[in-house]
């Protein structure tokens, strides 16, 4: 899926290797002048992956771009409604940053702007939250060392676990709900100072 202004799906989910080639062959050269439109496109990957992916798989969404946040393009749905897609989705994001000066000035204006804008009520998107939120990552690194970067990545997705438990509340009624996943004493005692990266809340949705 590619994005600017708009957001297009190039290929849908395929094991066919070839057809993702012939797709990563026609994402188009940057746009100047287009904006970076995050809510659109997290929004139409979740709704994407809502209806085409294994519904028992794991949903994880890369976004490769130097912006990590912006200000709601108009014409489509807000950050807050694509932050939510996401979470009762149940994807995973995680970004990959291509590093150089030119992209740490303009992302730099983008958060710098967004903070301002923030404290006046404009709506805005930041992937590394969406990435925390969802127990995700955000890697960084020059453009020729993406290759590593990207398989750094993927294994990191690949060797993790997977947790599931059954709530007390018994109520459906769309709210978001925090979750806290720790390390118990004892492992931080024989392993030293562990992070978990993981999901820090859910969406109970509607039944």
């Amino acid at each position: 899926m590619t994005y600017h202004d708009t957001a297009t799906l190039l290929q849908g989910f395929t094991r066919d290797r070839e057809l993702i080639a012939e797709a990563l062959d026609r994402v188009p050269k940057h746009d100047e002048e287009a904006d970076h439109c995050l809510n659109k496109v997290f929004f139409d990957a979740a709704q994407y992956m809502v209806k085409a992916s294994n519904p028992v798989g794991r949903r994880v969404v890369v976004a490769i771009t130097a912006v990590t946040r912006n200000f709601d393009c108009p014409g489509g749905p807000s950050a807050k409604a694509a932050a939510q897609a996401i979470y009762e989705s149940g994807t995973v994001v995680c970004g990959i940053i291509p590093k150089t000066g030119d992209q740490v000035l303009e992302n730099g204006i983008m958060v710098w702007a967004t903070r301002m804008g923030k404290l006046g009520g404009a709506p805005s998107m930041d992937i590394k939250n969406l990435a925390n939120e969802t127990g995700g990552e955000v890697l960084e690194d020059k453009p020729e060392y993406l290759d590593a970067t990207f398989n750094t990545l993927i294994d990191h997705l690949r060797t993790r676990y997977n947790l599931a438990y059954v709530s007390s509340n018994k109520k459906r009624d769309g709210t978001t709900r925090k979750l806290k996943i720790d390390v118990g004493p004892a492992a931080q005692k024989s392993q030293g100072k562990l992070l978990v990266k993981a999901r820090r809340s859910y969406v109970a949705a509607h039944s």
